[in-house]
């Protein structure tokens, strides 16, 4: 199987390399799948929406700022 996707070189410290290496044999991936997945799950969390609900949500209000 030919894969499409243009390669893309990483460099990351030996220790990640080597845990990244153990979660993708322990789940039966490649080190490539393993990477993807990680990358697309942690894009998958914080969706664009809610991020800017959340920041708007927890900014100060500016009408309790002027009461005292």
């Amino acid at each position: 199987m030919s894969c499409t996707h243009p390669q893309f070189k990483l460099r990351m410290p030996a220790a990640l390399r080597a845990q990244v290496e153990r979660s993708a044999w322990a789940a039966r991936r490649s080190l490539n799948a393993e990477i993807v997945i990680r990358l697309e799950a942690s894009f998958a969390q914080v969706a664009p929406s809610t991020n800017a609900q959340e920041r708007s949500a927890s900014a100060p209000s500016t009408e309790s700022q002027g009461r005292g």
